[in-house]
């Protein structure tokens, strides 16, 4: 039994870094003022300018995204390239995780997703799980799932740092305005700033969508207050979303974007690397 146990704890802890690793170019750089018209004499409405960022985002298939959530007393960090299309695939880095004032020792603990199959590197359960092997291998569709992690989880958690979804709900916003022109990382850009109802914000998405990005406001969020900074070819370099319910505060994602439309190239670790735990997880998480 306490053998079991243990084993049921490391995968369920190597599945939940793996999820928190899937919380983290060639279209844009003109530096222009995101704000004006080709000739740079027109300034357009805040929110025409939100719906052109959602339309130009949803032309790219990957970007790179370093990746901060903050969440009562939860502050994770990481940073991953994600690809979208054909297929979802993205390799992610945990930099940071801090519960209550302590750091976790998961700093270092990387993902892969490709091809529906999830690797997980979490030193701390190397020995425990693979006999020393620095990878976990999962399959989503089958041992995952006994470990309590599926595809749709994983995507969802994409969701939440899509770009083009994300802009997509902020143009739902009914106060959005212009603050002025800042840079960001050595890019200028033009910062919005507004709120918009967690209820109108979902109503922008398809039904598929929408239930998956549902699942990250279950803190009670009612209300999203938002800053955006667009690039000169309107794609978001940066977006802070605050999330609230009767007036306090119950979360903040901030997201760096960059490299739109960039290849990324998504590869497995090292078969000699790479422990297949399916087999344990059947095992101890299925009663045998």
């Amino acid at each position: 039994m306490a053998r079991r146990m243990a084993h049921r704890t490391a995968v369920a802890a190597a599945a939940g870094t793996a999820m928190a690793l899937s919380l983290t170019g060639c279209l844009g750089g003109s530096g222009d003022d995101p704000a004006n018209g080709s000739g740079g004499t027109v300034q357009l409405p805040a929110d025409t300018v939100l719906v052109k960022t959602s339309q130009r985002t949803g032309q790219a298939d990957t970007f790179e995204a370093d990746l901060t959530i903050t969440d009562g007393g939860t502050t994770v960090r990481g940073s991953g390239d994600v690809r979208l299309r054909p297929t979802l695939a993205f390799t992610a880095t945990l930099d940071e995780v801090r519960m209550n004032g302590q750091t976790l020792p998961a700093a270092g603990s990387q993902a892969i997703l490709l091809n529906d199959v999830l690797y997980a590197k979490v030193p701390q359960f190397a020995q425990m799980l693979t006999g020393g092997k620095p990878w976990l291998r999962l399959n989503v569709d089958q041992a995952g799932r006994q470990a309590g992690v599926d595809l749709d989880q994983i995507t969802s958690a994409v969701q939440r740092i899509n770009p083009a979804e994300q802009t997509r709900m902020l143009t739902g916003s009914k106060d959005v305005r212009r603050v002025g022109q800042e840079e960001v990382e050595g890019v200028r850009t033009t910062r919005y700033t507004g709120t918009v109802t967690l209820r109108d914000a979902l109503a922008r998405l398809d039904p598929q969508t929408r239930e998956k990005v549902r699942r990250w406001h279950a803190d009670g969020s009612e209300r999203l207050a938002f800053d955006i900074w667009v690039d000169g070819e309107n794609l978001p370099r940066k977006l802070v979303v605050r999330g609230t319910a009767d007036g306090r505060e119950t979360s903040t994602v901030t997201v760096l974007y960059r490299d739109f439309g960039e290849k990324v190239t998504v590869n497995p670790p090292p078969a000699d690397q790479v422990g297949d735990v399916g087999d344990l997880v059947g095992w101890h998480l299925g009663g045998g």
